[in-house]
């Protein structure tokens, strides 16, 4: 499978507002964090803090 961009632009953004300080849907972003380590296994290393950290953050 080829990398693409696109597949992690969600992500990008919901971590781009997060950085500055605007509201993030975290369900959603541990939920794009999730698929792209099914996409991209090779990420899972860098991927998986950030579901997890999101993850606590929604409970």
């Amino acid at each position: 499978m080829t990398f693409r961009w696109t597949d992690v632009g969600t992500l990008l953004t919901h971590l781009d507002a997060e950085a500055n300080g605007e509201s993030v849907d975290r369900d959603l972003a541990m939920e794009e964090a999730r698929r792209l380590m099914a996409l991209y296994p090779g990420m899972a290393a860098i991927l998986a803090p950030i579901a997890e950290r999101h993850s606590r953050q929604a409970a």
